[in-house]
């Protein structure tokens, strides 16, 4: 299936949801997130704004901001990049300009940031087990990922969906660009490709 059939069709199938499931397999996933996480020490994570019928990210967020742990969230910036900035609860929000979201105001930080992320919780509409991902289509994250390799360390790549859109191989295209994640979290589990990872 070409990647936009395949988006028309997932978006299609996320929208049919009932939204307590929704509600219940997000609240999954914060369990799921925090018994892997554990409570040995503080870490720094980072998550998107949940936005329409995505994972809801708001409990998820306030949870682990009330634990102790760093939130950081991705801001579109021009030529398809991202920057990160510090969230917080309550932390003062503002119209993005590059895309028709709202967004932290503050401090931007570069990709040297990851040095310190332990958890890069990444976006998705479907997932298949060679951790190919199928995203919203305009590429950040891909470059994101890819801009990784030149880090001296690299944080845990988590896409986070419903347990649904943990899909089979072929299900989507995955082209030369698209960068694989190391793991799928839903209510679940975590699905690893490869060796499990720790942090």
């Amino acid at each position: 299936m070409s990647k936009a059939a395949a988006r028309t069709h997932f978006r299609a199938l996320r929208a049919e949801m009932d939204p307590e499931r929704r509600r219940q397999e997000a609240l999954g996933i914060t369990s799921v997130l925090l018994s892997w996480l554990g409570e040995e020490r503080k870490r720094t994570l980072t998550s998107v704004l949940s936005f329409g019928t995505e994972p809801d990210t708001a409990a998820l967020l306030e949870t682990l901001h009330g634990l102790g742990h760093r939130i950081l969230v991705p801001i579109c910036e021009p030529g398809r990049q991202l920057s990160w900035a510090d969230w917080y609860p309550a932390v003062p929000m503002a119209r993005a300009t590059v895309a028709p979201i709202d967004e932290p105001v503050g401090e931007r930080h570069g990709v040297e940031v990851m040095d310190d992320v332990d958890v890069v919780l990444v976006p998705a509409q479907v997932v298949d087990p060679a951790g190919g991902r199928l995203g919203q289509g305009g590429g950040y994250y891909d470059r994101f990922i890819a801009s990784l390799a030149t880090r001296p360390t690299r944080p845990v790549l988590l896409a986070m969906v419903y347990q649904h859109e943990l899909v089979p191989e072929g299900s989507f295209e995955v082209g030369e660009l698209d960068q694989p994640v190391d793991g799928v979290i839903t209510a679940a589990g975590i699905s690893w490709i490869g060796p499990q990872r720790t942090v």
